[in-house]
């Protein structure tokens, strides 16, 4: 197959200085001191929730396109009652109005104790291809689930879209020797390094961090299994839907000539550092409109924060040596329709020859031209890339592959499988007893994998099913319907296809 690039991303207010306090409602909240100044929250039980912390300054001005810079100290208690507010983004919240800002980067803490013996901490980094989303999805439902095990949970913010994802060479001119276009991947690791130092006021325990993430969150979790500057920030990670061998970053220069590209699209042409300086004077909205059509965004391979390719840093063991679960669902190819991702795209971007796949996947002639497709574009980027990064882990450390197929009885006959993502709400709670006793079962169960996982490193507990590390000749994810085990030889003509592919084009081997 011929070699390809694309990384796909798999979802005017501003609060002013992070320095400045708001006035706190809260008064009777509790108090954390952090490295930067105290924090007030909600009580809840013997711990809290806390909102909005600011973990670096704003990123507007003259500061869009830089690295993210710790906030100016303050000495009165920060209000974090209230989410701040989200990362510029499209409208995509059905017109409620959250307030936006590129004073952003804020994180969210939810303990269950402030005092006692210090907790393991699962730290969420969002989806949602890279330009909507914010640290507010889903926090207060796996709050919810992790606390009442004694788990802290942690979301951020990060820069997203065409801020948070941008290259050109006018960054390289204007900050010469510094890393430029993964934005988006250095807030991350500002927010973690925020984790690192802070959590053990909130009750958590700093040597015992879990990240995760789906779609573009899990493609988050991989970038950051690779990157040395998160070296030493988590214990275990956890990276649902995330690809890591067809699609996970792209070069520097085709991210370049990809930024000249926007910056013309905006009314700006050229390529020194006059144009950056130009770009800073747009507002958020005009970033934005100068990326129509489907998200585009991804990882850059900057040599710094990103030193090379997500898979061969894998294959290599160029990558954080801790526990790792990777997974993805039956029905992925549900996201296509947002990535316009159909058969001529697969034919043109990355040289699928649906001829030589259809021998492999239809040798009986039964299947529709659709459903082929949807089956290619699922395990082309994601169960291709789940069992892959799996088994190449499984070279180094601990690790483990999961396969998502529960369809709710009452969607049966109506979806083709479980959509992109859908194992999440059974993971992070949104899955509750009053929508059937099969949900509520599934979700019991899963939280009880991913509860032992952040706890000891290992899925594995009293009264699950089996879950076999991903390793070995007859390596197998695990299979979550109504029935649940390890299936050895998972699709394994399918898969060994794109195994093969993608070890062909790198000249790697996977074990």
């Amino acid at each position: 197959m011929k070699a390809k690039h694309f990384a796909m991303g798999i979802i005017g207010i501003s609060m002013g200085s992070a320095g400045m306090v708001a006035a706190s409602p809260a008064r009777q909240g509790p108090v954390v001191k952090t490295v930067s100044g105290p924090v007030r929250g909600v009580a809840e039980g013997q711990g809290g929730i806390f909102k909005g912390i600011p973990f670096a300054r704003s990123t507007g001005g003259d500061r869009r396109w830089t690295p993210p810079v710790p906030v100016a100290p303050w000495t009165q208690a920060f209000d974090a009652s209230r989410f701040g507010p989200i990362c510029p983004q499209p409208d995509a919240r059905g017109g409620r109005g959250t307030a936006q800002s590129e004073d952003c980067l804020s994180i969210n803490v939810a303990t269950p104790a402030l005092k006692g013996e210090k907790k393991p901490v699962l730290v969420l980094i969002h989806g949602g291809a890279f330009f909507v989303g914010s640290g507010a999805d889903m926090f207060d439902e796996a709050a919810r689930v992790y606390n009442a095990r004694g788990i802290l949970v942690v979301s951020l913010n990060y820069r997203l879209g065409r801020l948070g994802f941008f290259s050109h060479p006018g960054l390289r001119e204007e900050q010469p020797g510094v890393a430029t276009g993964n934005y988006w991947l250095m807030d991350q690791v500002a927010g973690l390094n925020w984790v690192r130092g802070n959590i053990a006021q909130f009750g958590g325990d700093p040597d015992k961090v879990t990240i995760m993430g789906c779609s573009a969150g899990g493609s988050s979790i991989n970038a950051l299994m690779t990157s040395p500057k998160a070296r030493g920030l988590f214990a275990r990670a956890s990276a649902h839907s995330g690809g890591g061998i067809n699609n996970a970053t792209r070069p520097q220069a085709q991210a370049e000539q990809e930024g000249v590209a926007f910056a013309a699209r905006a009314g700006v042409a050229g390529e020194g550092k006059a144009v950056i300086a130009a770009l800073r004077k747009l507002d958020p909205a005009a970033i934005m409109a100068a990326d129509p059509g489907a998200p585009n965004f991804g990882a850059v391979v900057d040599g710094e924060m990103i030193p090379e390719e997500t898979a061969i840093a894998f294959a290599k063991g160029d990558i954080a040596r801790v526990p790792y679960i990777a997974g993805s669902t039956s029905n992925e190819a549900s996201v296509f329709g947002l990535m316009g991702f159909d058969e001529q795209v697969l034919k043109d971007r990355f040289g699928i020859d649906f001829a030589t796949v259809r021998k492999i996947y239809d040798p009986q002639g039964r299947l529709g031209q659709a459903e082929l497709l949807r089956q290619v574009q699922t395990d082309f980027i994601f169960t291709s890339a789940a069992t892959a990064t799996a088994a190449l882990a499984g070279r180094w450390q601990p690790s483990w592959s999961y396969h998502f197929a529960y369809v709710p009885p009452e969607q049966r006959g109506k979806v083709a499988g479980a959509p992109h993502c859908a194992d999440m709400k059974y993971t992070l709670g949104a899955a509750r007893a009053s929508q059937g006793e099969d949900n509520a079962r599934l979700a019991g169960m899963m939280q009880d994998y991913w509860a032992n996982f952040i706890r000891n490193g290992d899925p594995n507990g009293a009264g699950l099913p089996q879950w076999a590390e991903y390793k070995g000749a007859h390596r197998g994810p695990l299979v979550i319907g109504d029935e649940t085990a390890v299936v050895p030889d998972f699709r394994a003509s399918q898969l060994a296809y794109w195994w093969k592919s993608w070890a062909d084009r790198m000249g790697q081997t996977l074990p």
